[in-house]
């Protein structure tokens, strides 16, 4: 293996493994039982074979240039999620992937649970917002995505988001969801890599190293472009507080169709460009609760077919005609209207 101290990398020697051939052993056990054991203690050699470490120190040593990197930011972010950007990127740090080898991050992040270190946060499901363990795992996929476009890697699985995130540009991200949507890409140099990844004041960073074999004079760059975009507007939701309140429940996510540009310079002067991948992302509405629960049923009939309306202007008008405080005013005005007046004074 390698580790990285102080800008440097170190082999890290190897050691022989042993694996047992288990189809062959069943046969030596089974022959032992019926035509050798008499019973008692006894002793038997199973099949098994030696393994070789994997790679070698000339290997290894290859491994010396940045092929690529990239960070975030996730400074908005609670400490939940700022747990859990943090958690993944420790879990794919050190990660060496050999010529040829496919990296899988969900394997090597998952599960998302609490016994592996993950917390609560923010997360999309079905065009919402929910709270799941993990939640926040997708800007570690998409932070090390962009470090391996950059570096050239072949990107064997990569999916966009339900919903557009802020971290990155349109397209430039790749979502994490149970087995479903994972993040895949192969070794395609002939050298093995070394993936770098950590937290410095709430940024997360990824590097690929390897050895580099293109032209310094070679300068590659990923360019979004936003093809349409979508409103995503307002949805309301009659909810058991009193009438009265209001409150949003939900922020919007403007829908987008957008793509990824690769361009390739050399020497500065623009040689091919190429639509990357493209992405479609839904548009999500605000959701705004509305409080519909009153003693009184009228009230509470007037203000659900307000929240039917789902026009701001009638709600906020019924909200104002019918909640409790109102009501009383009103109820104040008639009885002080069915108070008899007293008599004129004739002098």
């Amino acid at each position: 293996g390698l580790t990285r101290e102080n800008g440097g990398f170190t082999v890290v020697p190897g050691s022989q493994g042993v694996s047992v051939n288990i189809e062959e052993s069943t046969k030596i056990l089974e022959e032992y039982f019926t035509k050798e054991w008499k019973g008692g203690t006894g002793s038997i050699e199973i099949a098994a074979d030696v393994v070789e470490p994997r790679g070698s120190e000339a290997e290894l040593s290859k491994v010396k240039d940045l092929l690529g990197g990239f960070h975030t930011s996730y400074g908005t972010s609670g400490a939940g999620r700022a747990k859990n950007v943090q958690n993944g990127a420790s879990k794919i740090n050190g990660s060496v992937v050999y010529p040829g080898d496919t990296f899988s991050v969900y394997e090597a992040v998952s599960p998302f649970d609490a016994e592996n270190g993950y917390e609560l946060a923010g997360s999309y499901e079905n065009g919402t917002t929910v709270e799941t363990y993990g939640g926040g795992i997708c800007q570690v996929s998409t932070t090390l995505y962009n470090a391996v476009i950059r570096a050239e890697l072949e990107v064997a699985e990569r999916f966009n988001h339900s919903m557009i995130v802020s971290y990155v540009d349109p397209s430039a991200d790749a979502a994490i969801a149970g087995t479903y949507k994972d993040l895949k890409f192969v070794n395609n140099t002939d050298a093995p890599i070394y993936i770098e990844g950590y937290t410095q004041d709430m940024v997360i960073y990824f590097n690929i190293f390897g050895q580099e074999s293109r032209p310094s004079n070679r300068e590659v760059i990923f360019e979004s472009e936003t093809l349409s975009t979508t409103d995503p507007g307002v949805q309301f939701q009659a909810s058991g507080d009193p009438i009265g309140h209001i409150s949003q429940k939900q922020s919007s996510h403007v829908g987008y169709t957008a793509q990824l540009w690769k361009i390739v310079k050399v020497d500065g002067v623009e040689q091919s460009r190429e639509v990357f991948n493209k992405s479609t992302y839904k548009a999500s509405p605000r959701i705004v609760v509305v409080g519909t629960a009153s003693a009184n049923p009228e009230a509470v009939a007037a203000m659900n077919a307000a929240v039917a309306t789902q026009n701001q202007g009638a709600i906020e008008a019924a909200a104002a005609q019918w909640n409790d405080a109102a009501l009383a005013a009103q109820q104040a005005a008639q009885q002080a209207a069915q108070q008899p007046q007293p008599e004129p004074n004739p002098n």
